[in-house]
């Protein structure tokens, strides 16, 4: 039950980061360059709390933590 509730935070943290990224490229429209706006989606915490969500999602539907302990 605690991976499936660890699986829906990542998932909805996931959507919103990824989300608000995909917001930022409307910078270009109001006449910044590419390289502007590159340069602020890589300085802001969305794209690293979207990557780290990523990485535990992959963890948990690929199972590379186990459930339970073998020695128990």
């Amino acid at each position: 039950m605690f991976r499936f509730i660890l699986f829906l935070f990542n998932y909805g943290i996931c959507v919103m980061s990824f989300g608000n990224l995909l917001l930022y490229l409307n910078y270009r429209t109001l006449g910044y360059s590419w390289s502007a706006v590159w340069a602020f989606i890589l300085g802001t915490y969305e794209l690293y709390l979207g990557i780290g969500s990523l990485i535990v999602l992959f963890i948990l539907i690929f199972d590379l933590i186990p459930s339970r302990s073998p020695f128990c």
